[in-house]
């Protein structure tokens, strides 16, 4: 299944949010990678379907405080591909107002440099084969 959508400039919360080792460990055993700090904000064409999920991570196991430092109940994890060449990690946020169309991308690379993206630039994800 392919999505497309455009990429968004962040609030500039990814890095310093993933930078904790234990968030980082976190991550690494959820999605079988170590990504780099920080996300690539990408807005789909329509509302992500959650159901893709094939993890949850619930904000609680990131610390006891997570949810109200950050007001994230937890987060929904997809393995995808970006521009049928990456293999990443779509990231929703279990979150009151969070966009539907919005998926955070965690990867072992830094996209926009990878791929030379810009704020408004398409790109294409793939969901990946379980």
């Amino acid at each position: 299944m392919e999505l497309v959508g455009r990429v968004r400039a962040g609030a500039g919360l990814g890095a310093p949010r993933m930078s904790d080792p234990h968030v980082m460990e976190l991550i690494a055993r959820s999605v079988g990678f170590r990504p780099v700090p920080g996300t690539l904000n990408v807005i789909l064409e329509q509302p992500f379907d959650r159901a893709l999920a094939t993890d949850y991570v619930s904000a609680g196991d990131l610390s006891p405080s997570w949810q109200d430092d950050v007001g994230q109940a937890g987060y929904w994890l997809t393995p995808i591909v970006v521009a049928a060449q990456y293999q990443a990690v779509a990231i929703q946020a279990d979150e009151p107002g969070y966009p539907p169309e919005q998926v955070e991308v965690v990867c072992a690379v830094r996209l926009r440099d990878a791929l030379g993206l810009a704020d408004g630039d398409s790109v294409t994800i793939s969901i990946a084969d379980g």
